[in-house]
C-alpha cells in the first residue's frame, strides 16, 4: 500500500482483529470527521473485496530529536464498518463551501456519507474514490501519475504544506542548507583548499606576532638577562617578516576568493532561473513578480556577500580565537581562564539573542518582498493608475507596506542597539580587571612584563573575533533564509511533467478529443466539469460562451499548460500526457488575448517561436497577420525596438505581431484566444481573411466574443459555467434556439442599438 495516507501500526492491528487481511490493502486515506461531522480519526481503506472504515481517537507522544515520526501511543476504536466492494455503485466527493463529504452510493441507489474532511484534501479523496470505483468495476488502475509523489515528511510524518515541494519547514536543518551551499563549490576543491590554507597560515602569523613583538622583545631582547639581549635588529626583521608573510597569505586568499565566489553565485542565479523555467504555469500565476525577482537578485547577492565576507572572516576568526586561547593559557592560565570564561558567556548571550532575531529577519524579508511587489505592480500599471487618478491610493498602499517593513527593521536595530553595547561594556570591564590583576602579578614577580604585554595584546586581538561573532548570526540568518528560499524554487516540482517515456510526434494531424475532462485550479472550485467533444483535423472549431465560462481554460488544457484533474485529452489518438513537450509546443501555436512583447526588435519578437527564420519568412508572417503595413511605417521598420525603452505600440499592433509570431512557427494546430479582441472592425476583417488562408492543412481552435467571426467555423461549442451546453454549426445552433441563439441575439441587438 503506497497511497495516499500512512496506516499506523496500531490501526492496522485493529483491522487484523476484525479479520481484515492487511497485506492485501490497496489504498488508504485519513479524514478527521465522521459522516455526521463529529471529530474523530477516520481511516478508510480497501482490499479487492472489502471497503473498511475504522474510526477512533489517536494519542501521540512527544517526538524526540532524530525520531522518524511522532510516536502513536494509543488508538481507541470508536466504530468500525465494512462494505463489500461489489455492493458499491459509486464512491464520490460531495463538496460544500469549506468542507466536503466522502459519499457512497450502493446498488439500490441509496447515498450516505462515510467521512468529512477539509476542502483542501478533496483532490486526494477524489483520486481515492476513482480507485474504489475502478476496483468495483474490475477496471485497471493507472498509478503512474502518483509514482514519485511525496506527500508526507519522512521525519515527522506530517503532510508537506506544498505537495509540489517535498520540504518540511518543521524539520529543515539550517546546517544541511549550509552544507548544500558548500557542495556547490565541489568542482573548485583545489581553489577552496588554497583559500583555507592561506587563511590558516595568515592567521597563524597574526597570532604569533604578539609573541615576538611583545613577549620576546621585552623579556628576551630588552631585558639584560634575556636570551637574545641586544639583538634588536633580529627581532625587528622577524616581526617584519611575519607581518609580510601574513599579508601575502591574505592577498592570495582574497584573489582566489574573488575569482571563485562570483562564478558560484553566477551559476546559482542561472540554476534558480532555469529551475523557474522548468516549473509549470501555475507556479507563476500564484507568485508576484517582485517576489520572484528578489529571489534571483537580492537573495543570490546575500549569498555572494556571505561567501566573500562571512566565510573567509569566519574561518579567520575561528583560527585566531583558538590560537589566542592556546597561547594565552601557556602564558598565564589564571588570567586566561577569566578571559575565556568571559568570551564564553558573551557567545552564549549573543547566540540566544540572534536566535530570536532570525524570526524578525524573516518577517522583514516578507515585508520587503510585499513592498517590492506593490512597487512592481504600480510601475507596470502606471497607465491604469493615471487613467483612474489613483496616485494617492497607490502612494498610501506603498506607504503602508513600507511602514510595515520600517517598523520591523526599527525593532531589529533597536534590539541590536540595546544589546551589543552592553556586551562590549561587559568585555571592556573584564579586560581592565585582567590588566589590573596582571599588573599586581608583575609586581609580585609571578609574571614578566613582556608576558603581560603579550597577554594584553591578545585580549585586544580577541576583540575582533568577538565583534565578528556578535553579528555573524545576523548575516548567517539572512544567508540561510535566502538560500532556503532559492532552494525552495530549485526543489519545486512542476505540476505538468513530461512522461518518462514520451511519444514523439513530428507532425500532428490535429485530431483532438476531450473525454470527460474536468479541471480545477484550487481544490473544491471546479472550472471545467465533465466536458467531452472532438475536433477534426483541418477543421476550424469555435468555442463560445460568456466571460468566465471556462473557454480559455479549455485551450490551456489542450496546449497542456495545465493538466486535467479528471478525464483525458488526446491528440491524434495519443493521450496528451504522453506526448513529448518539444513536439507538443512545436505543433501547437497560441495567440493569446494577453499580448506580450519582449525587449528587442519587432523582427526578434516575430521570430521568437522560430529563431532560425529568415527575414523573408518574418516579413511573410507579418503580411499574413496584416502587420507589414504599419511596421514599414515605423522609424526603423522591422528593427524598431519595442518593450522597455522602445516605442509604444497600440493594442491592435501588438496583437498583430503576436499573430505573426504564431504564424512563423508554422504549427499544425493554431489556437486563437480572442485574437482579434483589440482590433477595429476593418483590421479584424483583414485578420479574419488571413486566418482563412491559414486554415488550409491546419486545425484552428478559436475563441471569440464576437460570434460573427465564428460563423464560418466547421463546428461550434457553447460553454457555460464550465459545462458543454451545445454543439453544432452556426446554422444548426441558430435553428435550435438554445444558448448560442440567445448569445447571438443579444449581440445582434447590441450592434443594432449602437448603429442607431
Amino acid at each position: 500500500m503506497k497511497f495516499f495516507d500512512v496506516l499506523p501500526q496500531l490501526a492496522e492491528n485493529e483491522l487484523l482483529k476484525r479479520g481484515v487481511m492487511t497485506d492485501e490493502l490497496l489504498y488508504c486515506v485519513k479524514a478527521d470527521l465522521d459522516g455526521e461531522g463529529g471529530y474523530v480519526d477516520v481511516y478508510i481503506t480497501f482490499t479487492k473485496d472489502t471497503l473498511c472504515i475504522l474510526r477512533g481517537y489517536e494519542e501521540y507522544g512527544k517526538m524526540k530529536r532524530g525520531q522518524k515520526r511522532k510516536n502513536l501511543v494509543s488508538f481507541t476504536v470508536s466504530g468500525y464498518d465494512e462494505y463489500p466492494i461489489d455492493s458499491i455503485e459509486e464512491m464520490f466527493v460531495d463538496r460544500y463551501a469549506n468542507s466536503a463529504r466522502l459519499m457512497i452510493k450502493d446498488k439500490s441507489g441509496k447515498e450516505f456519507p462515510i467521512a468529512r474532511f477539509s476542502l483542501g484534501f478533496a483532490d486526494k479523496f477524489e483520486k481515492f474514490s476513482q480507485r474504489v470505483n475502478c476496483t468495483a468495476k474490475n477496471e485497471p488502475i493507472d498509478d503512474r501519475l502518483l509514482e514519485g509523489v511525496k506527500t508526507h515528511c519522512p521525519t515527522c510524518g506530517e503532510p508537506y504544506p506544498d505537495p509540489n515541494r517535498p520540504v518540511c519547514p518543521r524539520c529543515v536543518d539550517r546546517r544541511s542548507v549550509f552544507k548544500r551551499l558548500l557542495s556547490m563549490f565541489g568542482e573548485f576543491k583545489g581553489a577552496v583548499f588554497l583559500i583555507l590554507l592561506t587563511i590558516v597560515l595568515s592567521n597563524v602569523f597574526a597570532v604569533l606576532s604578539p609573541i615576538f613583538g611583545s613577549q620576546m622583545l621585552y623579556d628576551d631582547v630588552l631585558a639584560e638577562n634575556g636570551k637574545y639581549y641586544g639583538k634588536i635588529l633580529m627581532i625587528v626583521m622577524l616581526i617584519v617578516g611575519i607581518n609580510i608573510a601574513g599579508m601575502i597569505m591574505r592577498i592570495i586568499s582574497g584573489i582566489i576568493t574573488s575569482k571563485v565566489v562570483p562564478v558560484v553565485t553566477h551559476r546559482l542565479r542561472v540554476k534558480i532561473f532555469s529551475s523557474m523555467q522548468r516549473l509549470s504555469l501555475d507556479f507563476f500565476t500564484s507568485k508576484q513578480t517582485g517576489s520572484l525577482m528578489s529571489r534571483v537578485d537580492r537573495d543570490s547577492q546575500n549569498i555572494y556577500w556571505f561567501f566573500t565576507d562571512i566565510v573567509p572572516y569566519g574561518l579567520t576568526n575561528v583560527v585566531k580565537i583558538v590560537g589566542i586561547a592556546v597561547i594565552m593559557l601557556t602564558i598565564s592560565p589564571l588570567l586566561s581562564l577569566g578571559i575565556i570564561l568571559t568570551i564564553s558567556v558573551i557567545e552564549i548571550v549573543q547566540h540566544q539573542f540572534y536566535k530570536s532575531q532570525r524570526k524578525l529577519y524573516r518577517k522583514y524579508d516578507v515585508a520587503m518582498r510585499s513592498a517590492n511587489s506593490v512597487l512592481s505592480d504600480v510601475m507596470n500599471g502606471q497607465r491604469v493608475v493615471k487613467a483612474f487618478a489613483r496616485e494617492d491610493r497607490e502612494i498610501e498602499r506603498y506607504r503602508v507596506k513600507n511602514t510595515d517593513a520600517f517598523l520591523i527593521n526599527s525593532r531589529i536595530n533597536s534590539r541590536i542597539a540595546n544589546t551589543i553595547p552592553v556586551i562590549w561594556t561587559f568585555y571592556r570591564i573584564v579586560n581592565k580587571l585582567v590588566f589590573c590583576l596582571g599588573a599586581v602579578l608583575v609586581i609580585k614577580g609571578h609574571i614578566l612584563f613582556g608576558a603581560l604585554s603579550a597577554l594584553i595584546s591578545y585580549t585586544e586581538m580577541a576583540m575582533d573575533p568577538i565583534n565578528f561573532f556578535t553579528w555573524i548570526g545576523d548575516r548567517w540568518a539572512k544567508c540561510m533564509d535566502a538560500a532556503s528560499r532559492m532552494f525552495e524554487i530549485m526543489d519545486a516540482l512542476p505540476t505538468v511533467k513530461e512522461d518518462e517515456h514520451p511519444v514523439h510526434m513530428e507532425n500532428m494531424r490535429g485530431d483532438i478529443e476531450l473525454k470527460n475532462v474536468s479541471f480545477e485550479y484550487e481544490a473544491g472550485h471546479p472550472i471545467i466539469k465533465n466536458v467531452s467533444f472532438k475536433v477534426q483535423a483541418g477543421h476550424m472549431f469555435g468555442i463560445v460562451g460568456k466571460t468566465g465560462a471556462g473557454k480559455s481554460t479549455i485551450i490551456n488544457l489542450m496546449a497542456r499548460l495545465y493538466d486535467v484533474t479528471g478525464g483525458e485529452i488526446t491528440i491524434d489518438g495519443v493521450p496528451i500526457r504522453k506526448i513529448a513537450f518539444d513536439d507538443l509546443r512545436r505543433n501547437i501555436g497560441i495567440v493569446s488575448q494577453e499580448t506580450f512583447l519582449f525587449i528587442g526588435s519587432i523582427a526578434d519578437n516575430i521570430r521568437y517561436a522560430n529563431p532560425d527564420a529568415t527575414m523573408e519568412e518574418v516579413i511573410e508572417a507579418a503580411k499574413s497577420a496584416n502587420a507589414h503595413e504599419f511596421i514599414t511605417k515605423l522609424p526603423e521598420g522591422y528593427n524598431t525596438k519595442v518593450g522597455e525603452g522602445g516605442i509604444s505600440l497600440s493594442g491592435g499592433e501588438k496583437q498583430r505581431i503576436s499573430i505573426a509570431r504564431a504564424i512563423i512557427q508554422k504549427p499544425n494546430i493554431l489556437i486563437l484566444d480572442e485574437a482579434t479582441a483589440s482590433m477595429d472592425t476593418r483590421t479584424e476583417r483583414k485578420i479574419q481573411a488571413a486566418i482563412d488562408n491559414l486554415k488550409q492543412g491546419r486545425t484552428i481552435i478559436s475563441i471569440a466574443h464576437r460570434l460573427s467571426t465564428l460563423r464560418d467555423a466547421d463546428m461550434l461549442c457553447v460553454i457555460e459555467n464550465g459545462e458543454l451546453k451545445e454543439m453544432g454549426t452556426h446554422d444548426k445552433l441558430i435553428k435550435e434556439k438554445g444558448k448560442y441563439f440567445e448569445l447571438y441575439k443579444l449581440q445582434s441587438e447590441a450592434l443594432q442599438f449602437i448603429n442607431e
